[in-house]
């Protein structure tokens, strides 16, 4: 090729280039245009609208998108929390959509949880929970979720399980301990709340309703000493809890200072004189001083209104008899016997 074939091939090939430079800007100038002017997506427009709390029009625009992407099942849940605060039947539906195979199941199946126990649908709420434990077996959320249901339903023996593990799951979870504490109370066996309730002073220094609750567990364990420090550390910061001077009371009592323990289930009386709790600690109390005609007539006021309980009964039964009132003893013996009976 001369010198000159290559001079005119040159020009040629600049001239082609400029022209696919410009057919490209025309065609880019043309989307851009073409994007200016068509109208945002309907994902779009109902996040915005979601930004103005304009729930009926975001709503709308979802069902656009879904109806044109059937399959974003991340979409179908975003509606479905949206339905949520309008129309939870509507928003069950929604979440019912997404398949078990889809990334957005888990977080479907925990939506679907929370509208349940909303709307109290227990029966649901513990099959999807039930579920959620076979499908994330370490997450805690659900463990501890349906622990506090079978908690709220008064099956302490079906949640205990759930919140150890949950406990287990997520040691840092202050709940979580709580809930272990609570639940065993209700099993009655009180001495084994100590352990959960020191984890959550371990998280919480100063959780009161936790060093109130060790006080109670504490008593019951026989461990007055224990009891005391408790109690008082919360009548320290609440000189008004009436629960705090009765474990101190029972701490007192059981240490063999019942000079002491009298004071102080006075002081709980004198803020609340109609204290069932109180005066039952008060008559064994009086009791145990032979002061039996007193104790009756402290206790006689009470049983009226709580002549279903046991213990009130029995020591009625026993003041009465102390004090030589035979027909009163044989009365509320007879109550006691009719309350073992159920």
């Amino acid at each position: 090729m001369s010198d000159s074939d290559a001079k005119t091939r040159k020009p040629a090939q600049l001239k082609r280039l400029v022209l696919v430079l410009a057919v490209v800007a025309v065609l880019w100038g043309a989307a851009t245009l073409a994007r200016m002017l068509l109208p945002p997506a309907p994902l779009i427009l109902a996040r915005e609208s979601l930004e103005v709390g304009q729930f009926d029009l975001a709503i709308e625009h979802y069902r656009r998108h879904l109806a044109k992407y059937p399959d974003d099942w991340g979409v179908h849940s975003e509606l479905g929390l949206v339905l949520s605060e309008v129309d939870r039947p509507q928003a069950l539906a929604e979440f019912r959509k997404v398949p078990s195979d889809s990334e957005a199941y888990l977080d479907a199946r925990r939506q679907i949880v929370g509208i349940c126990l909303a709307t109290e649908r227990f029966d649901a709420a513990e099959r999807t929970l039930l579920e959620l434990t076979e499908l994330a077996p370490n997450d805690w959320w659900p463990q501890l979720t349906l622990a506090e249901l079978h908690f709220r339903q008064r099956r302490p023996g079906a949640a205990l399980p759930y919140a150890k593990r949950s406990s287990e799951l997520n040691p840092e979870h202050v709940a979580a301990h709580y809930l272990n504490a609570e639940i065993l109370d209700d099993l009655q066996r009180p001495a084994e709340m100590i352990a959960p309730l020191l984890k959550v002073l371990d998280l919480e220094l100063d959780n009161y309703a936790a060093h109130l609750n060790l006080s109670y567990a504490y008593s019951e364990a026989g461990q007055g000493e224990r009891c005391q420090e408790e109690a008082e550390w919360c009548l320290a910061r609440n000189p008004n809890d009436i629960h705090a001077y009765r474990f101190l009371a029972l701490s007192l009592r059981d240490q063999g200072n019942r000079e002491e323990a009298m004071e102080t289930i006075q002081q709980a009386l004198t803020l609340a004189p109609y204290d069932l709790e109180c005066r039952l600690v008060e008559g064994e109390l009086l009791l145990f001083d032979r002061r039996d005609e007193e104790a009756l007539k402290n206790l006689e006021p009470l049983y009226e209104h709580y002549q279903n309980d046991r213990r009130l009964a029995a020591l009625l039964a026993r003041a009465a008899a102390s004090a030589g009132r035979t027909e009163k003893a044989e009365r509320y013996r007879e109550q006691v016997q009719k309350l073992s009976g159920r």
